[in-house]
């Protein structure tokens, strides 16, 4: 599933790229989600990095696209941005902000499938754990991408995500070695981080998606050192 963000303030370009989007779910069988976000100011202030590309339009209120796409970066330094714009003297700005690339408006789909094959490429590379959960007939499948974090609580290990939360009998230790190679940190003896979604990290805790997290204080020094390896690691 590639997780897509469309941060534009003219409904008719935002219907564009939506069925721009939805032909190369087609051609391409791939499978995409799609949320709309009608100024960068909405987008960024409740921010969460659940997406894997987003595509953002440069002129609108509030807060103009490259304003937006800085404050993006100092949230998630992975996602895969895309300027949608009018005015192509900006292009130069977006290597600033790591941009894949950008798209000229009036859009036409050759370039924008074009952008679009070079994120599902560099996505191909991101390796992901899927874990299933199943009670009897239920079965629940999730990706280690769309995972916050997991906790241990009475024998049971809960697992934290965008969608809500889902458990099952487990040993966190069982689930840390299996999630070692995926960009997970045990930041104490309850949790198991997923540095992908880490916002902000305090004197006792850090914030992994929506929710805080406590950090022990003997792992605290290998939480930052694990977080400066994953994040330069996404900017080379």
């Amino acid at each position: 599933m590639i997780r897509v963000a469309v941060v534009e303030d003219e409904q008719k370009h935002a219907q564009e790229l939506q069925l721009f989007l939805r032909r190369y779910a087609a051609e391409k069988s791939v499978d995409l989600s799609m949320e709309f976000f009608s100024n960068g100011l909405d987008f960024v202030s409740d921010y969460n990095s659940r997406f894997d590309v987003v595509f953002m339009d440069i002129e609108m209120p509030h807060m103009n696209g490259m304003e937006c796409a800085f404050k993006l970066r100092q949230l998630d330094q992975n996602v895969a941005l895309i300027f949608v714009t009018g005015m192509t003297q900006y292009a130069v700005k977006g290597y600033e902000v790591d941009a894949v690339g950008y798209i000229v408006k009036p859009v036409s789909y050759f370039p924008f499938s074009v952008l679009m094959d070079k994120v599902v490429a560099r996505l191909s590379n991101v390796v992901a754990k899927e874990i299933f959960i199943q009670k009897g007939d239920y079965l629940k499948r999730i990706s280690s991408r769309e995972l916050w974090f997991v906790e241990v609580m009475d024998h049971y290990l809960i697992y934290h995500t965008q969608e809500g939360t889902f458990r099952e009998i487990g040993r966190m230790k069982d689930m840390e070695t299996q999630l070692c190679d995926y960009d997970f940190f045990r930041c104490s003896n309850s949790y198991l981080i997923n540095l992908r979604f880490v916002r902000e990290i305090d004197e006792d805790e850090v914030t992994v998606g929506d929710e805080k997290v406590p950090i022990s204080r003997r792992r605290k020094k290998e939480l930052l050192l694990a977080m400066g390896k994953f994040l330069k690691r996404g900017e080379s």
